[in-house]
């Protein structure tokens, strides 16, 4: 809870966010990220005027560095002179990449901070004042259940050139979106086990032949994307960590985010 503070005669406001208020919902192209701010008006003379305006800047706090901004929204409150609470909803539009970059810097609850700057209009002398900060803090558990909630909208942003209606290359896309979905909540090895599919799919969807034990200069350009396509194959069955090699070794995000751009990126020459 924090304060908007005015000239004297003009009153003090009351500001608070609470953290179960705090809600992201699908959108258009982007994310909408809601929250209800909570406005306590005092009793305040005809000097104060009836409307209140606030301008909102909602920030997400890194473990290192400063906070950096997600988005703003600007509301006016209409209030009468004798004291009340308002409970005013405030809107964020927050793109795919951003919600990524909160996520791979969260650790933990998720922890955000809205600054609030207040004006009254309709005052006489002067109307603004200093920036109250409300800070708030989201259990890991509820954020991960809204973000579920996302589903496909939510994941590593890539281009994927192919049409959506084209098939098979569809089916194979779908593994990909099910390994950004799981991405998303951390889940390395699941990801890593989709983007296995997938690129067994395009073994069987591609015309590549297989070159046997040639001598490496001596395959052709069809034979050698067989070859790269084999081996991120093996590097995607590394999840599954039933060999030496792998066996003790962790994959990390950014490890998958490659692998599913790579498997991606052959889809434009899949046949």
């Amino acid at each position: 809870m924090d304060q908007l503070k005015f000239d004297p005669g003009l009153g003090t406001y009351v500001v608070n966010v609470a953290p179960d208020s705090v809600w992201i919902s699908k959108g258009m192209g982007a994310h909408n990220l809601q929250l209800q701010l909570e406005v306590g008006i005092p009793e305040v003379g005809v000097e104060a005027g009836r409307l209140l305006s606030l301008e909102t800047t909602l920030y997400a706090l890194q473990s290192a560095g400063p906070s950096v901004p997600l988005g703003s929204a600007n509301v006016s409150i209409p209030f009468t002179p004798n004291g009340e609470t308002r409970r005013q909803p405030l809107q964020y539009l927050i793109t795919n990449a951003q919600l990524l970059a909160l996520e791979q810097s969260r650790a933990g609850d998720l922890r955000l901070e809205l600054h609030v700057r207040g004006f009254l209009p309709q005052a006489s002398g002067f109307p603004g004042g200093p920036v109250a900060t409300e800070h708030i803090s989201i259990a890991e558990s509820r954020w991960r259940q809204q973000l579920a909630g996302l589903g496909r909208t939510l994941g590593v942003e890539m281009m994927i050139p192919f049409p959506a209606d084209d098939e098979p290359v569809r089916g194979i896309a779908e593994f990909l979106r099910e390994a950004q979905r799981l991405l998303c909540g951390n889940e390395i090895d699941s990801a890593m086990l989709q983007v296995r599919k997938a690129l067994e799919a395009i073994k069987a969807t591609s015309s590549w032949n297989w070159p046997g034990k040639k001598n490496k200069v001596d395959c052709t350009a069809d034979e050698r994307w067989a070859l790269i396509r084999s081996a991120l194959e093996d590097q995607a069955s590394g999840a599954m960590h039933g060999d030496a090699g792998t066996k003790d070794y962790d994959y990390s995000r950014a490890e998958v985010e490659v692998l599913i751009a790579m498997t991606a990126a052959l889809l434009r020459i899949v046949s």
